[in-house]
């Protein structure tokens, strides 16, 4: 009777291979494998590479579910997260969101505040968070930036120095990232990567749009 385990086991490795999610394919493979060591144990004499060889196969596949299981935990965010991710940044995950905000620093600037001054290499990128920025070239005002656009992001993608000076026309919240910083953390993701120059991409063309 316990040759129908293996046919048992066979037929949960055909199901996980069909199914895409990756927890379930892995959980699929863990019961797949648990099923069939009782037929080596019960060889005479027990089949023991095998049974070895299964136990380290489910036990990496216990640990990759665990964490699985942790990147799928629901994510937390805070009001202002959670505008700025509506806003801006719907294209990534809300766990992406965390990772990248968590690099960033949240600043503020005064009526009148110099943000970003033209003529200069910027070392980081910033997105506004809520207040409205005027851009300015050699001193007229030639846009208005509000919540959820991004600054400096040209001099970012380029490296060159920035063409405008942005100022706050109103009290001002943004968060910025520092560039060595950002490049860092993304090198490691090219996923984040992709979408996060995604999000940069469709800023551009809305404000193109408006040029």
């Amino acid at each position: 009777m316990t040759e129908y385990l293996i046919h048992a086991s066979n037929v949960i490795w055909l199901g996980a291979l069909l199914v895409r999610d990756v927890l379930w394919l892995r959980l699929l493979m863990v019961v797949a494998g648990a099923i069939v060591l009782p037929y080596y144990v019960a060889q005479d004499p027990p089949l023991w590479a095998p049974v070895l060889w299964g136990l380290l196969f489910i036990g990496i596949n216990v640990v990759q579910i665990g964490l699985l299981l942790l990147e799928r935990r629901p994510v937390h965010l805070t009001e202002p997260e959670q505008r700025l991710y509506r806003t801006t940044f719907r294209s990534l995950t809300p766990r992406e969101f965390v990772r990248l905000i968590k690099l960033g620093r949240w600043e503020e600037a005064a009526l009148s505040d110099c943000i970003v001054e033209q003529g200069t290499v910027l070392n980081t990128i910033m997105v506004i968070l809520s207040g409205k920025v005027a851009v300015k070239v050699d001193g007229r005002t030639v846009a208005t930036l509000e919540e959820g656009r991004f600054i400096g992001e040209m001099s970012y993608l380029t490296g060159g120095p920035t063409s405008a000076r942005v100022e706050a026309m109103v009290p001002t919240k943004y968060v910025t990232w520092q560039r060595a910083r950002l490049d860092e953390f993304l090198n490691k993701s090219t996923e984040l990567r992709a979408a996060l120059q995604l999000v940069i991409g469709r800023d551009l063309v809305a404000k193109l749009a408006t040029v």
